[in-house]
């Protein structure tokens, strides 16, 4: 349309520069009112065509500017996945070779389309580093040399796409400082909080997928104790406590409310003190170290990657008490017999 109104405008120009030729040598032969529009058209196509220029100028600038802006915005979107990535892979402080190669998929999809070639230069040689403290899955052991060297360089790559981006932003040493403070706060927390629930669920797996004929339901975590009912009795196992200082152990016994079971009474372990609400003969008690503690951040922590690497590990817990289910004996009769004994009497 454009390259049509240049044409359209030219000729009218030629023409009328034609006419104001003409007159000039031939003084005279063209009417005076002829004369004076056509001076009057010459001003006008002028400012025609200088007006028909700056719009397109201006045409072309807006052009240039809307794509900018969506080249912009896709180049934030990208780098934005990217770093959301890189955190998603850092939540737990390890990386395995498996996770550093979804990164440089992504860095060789996404980040050296919208990037510069030394910006690119720097993150790979920032993942470079990383891979050499990653480990080939999750169940190996921190280190945490490796855990300050892969966070530092996490934190350079996440500076270069901001000033590659034109960020104001920086994670700066006295920043990072202040984050590994915090982290040290609220990490144990996190880890500890997870590390429970998928401790008690693959407890509950570990009986449920049991190849003993064992019934046990209704399992729950109250009180720092572990509850299991048997046989869909008043009788349940119950295991702890789990959130314990590091010296004090803890128990597994088989425990009944005898305040409104009386049926039980001939089994009751003591008739008044700590012991009175469990089964006689059915107690077994650990030290610290063999019953998992929750407030143990450092054993906790080493079992919470190796349970997050493989779900379905056998929990040692449930089959303690998978154990005792079928071992225990009092008077000759298990835990079975006990139940329909006392829960069959009038």
């Amino acid at each position: 349309m454009t390259k049509k109104l240049y044409i359209g405008l030219g000729i009218l120009f030629t023409i009328s520069i034609s006419i104001f030729v003409f007159n000039a040598i031939y003084q005279g032969a063209v009417p005076k009112i002829v004369e004076e529009i056509n001076n009057s058209s010459i001003g006008a196509i002028l400012t025609a065509i200088i007006t028909v220029l700056l719009l397109s100028q201006q045409s072309s600038s807006e052009e240039v500017k809307e794509r900018n802006v969506r080249v912009f915005e896709e180049k934030s979107e990208r780098f934005n996945t990217f770093i959301n990535k890189l955190w998603d892979i850092w939540d737990d402080r390890v990386v395995s070779l498996e996770e550093l190669n979804e990164l440089i998929k992504l860095v060789s999809k996404d980040i050296v389309l919208y990037t510069k070639p030394e910006t690119v230069d720097k993150i790979l040689s920032h993942l470079i580093e990383i891979a050499e403290q990653a480990k080939p899955d999750k169940s190996n052991n921190k280190d945490a040399e490796a855990t300050k060297l892969i966070q530092k360089n996490i934190f350079d790559i996440i500076n270069e796409l901001a000033k590659e981006i034109g960020l104001g932003g920086e994670i700066r040493p006295e920043i990072r400082t202040k984050l590994n403070l915090l982290e040290e706060k609220v990490i144990p927390f996190l880890i500890q909080k997870d590390f429970k629930k998928n401790y008690l669920e693959n407890f509950e797996e570990t009986l449920k997928n049991s190849e003993e004929e064992i019934e046990i339901s209704n399992v729950e975590y109250k009180n720092k104790f572990i509850w299991c009912q048997v046989k869909n009795s008043n009788l349940s196992f119950r295991i702890g406590p789990l959130e314990r200082d590091k010296n004090q152990g803890a128990m597994i016994g088989a425990y009944v409310e005898f305040w409104g079971n009386r049926n039980f009474t001939k089994y009751r372990d003591a008739s008044r003190g700590w012991r009175k609400d469990y089964i006689r003969g059915m107690r077994a008690h650990y030290s610290p170290n063999d019953l998992i503690n929750f407030t143990d951040f450092e054993t906790v922590e080493k079992k919470f990657y190796e349970l997050s690497q493989n779900e379905e590990i056998q929990n040692d817990l449930a089959k303690k008490v998978i154990q005792h289910y079928k071992t225990w004996k009092v008077d000759g009769k298990n835990i079975e017999d006990i139940i329909e004994e006392c829960t069959n009497k009038s």
